[in-house]
């Protein structure tokens, strides 16, 4: 069963690559999400969300990385975790951006709206990096207290010490 998927937008941020990886630990960067002319239509009613899902395709991501299935999440060992405590897990366990089908999803705050264009902050994506969608972040979709399992808990405890 093929599958087409085709980009409503594209992210604006202007910085390097570099710059947008090192930014997450400061919360991201700000930059625009430009919408296409024709799905601009698409975007009518969307003021008001404080915040909204990108669902993205992650451009730069290559064949060889596609047929990746099992990643120590690169996240915990950047902030210092010790490689030997980080578990080898499958790449549906991560945010590892190396899987089968390199989608991304992120949560980006509304600064506003000039047309097609939307100004946000907390982007973690890099400049060029199509937009498949965008949906907007509401109370009954959001998990109060999600669990974790005991891998994921032990790298966090690790990391507050």
């Amino acid at each position: 069963m093929p599958v087409e998927l085709r980009p409503v937008g594209v992210v604006r941020v202007g910085l390097t690559d570099e710059q947008v990886r090192e930014a997450w630990r400061s919360g991201g960067v700000e930059g625009e999400v430009e919408i296409y002319p024709e799905y601009e239509r698409a975007l009518e009613g969307i003021e008001g969300f404080s915040h909204l899902r990108l669902v993205v395709w992650l451009h730069k991501v290559g064949e060889e990385e596609r047929r990746v299935l099992k990643v120590r999440p690169r996240r915990w060992l950047r902030l210092g975790l010790p490689e030997e405590e980080v578990p080898e897990v499958g790449v549906f366990c991560t945010d590892s951006p190396h899987r089968p089908n390199p989608l991304g999803m992120t949560v980006v705050k509304v600064e506003g709206r000039r047309g097609r264009f939307l100004r946000v902050s907390g982007l973690d994506l890099f400049d060029g990096t199509p937009v498949l969608d965008i949906r907007p972040c509401v109370p009954r979709r959001i998990s109060p207290e999600p669990t974790v399992p005991e891998w994921f808990r032990k790298a966090a405890e690790e990391l507050k010490k």
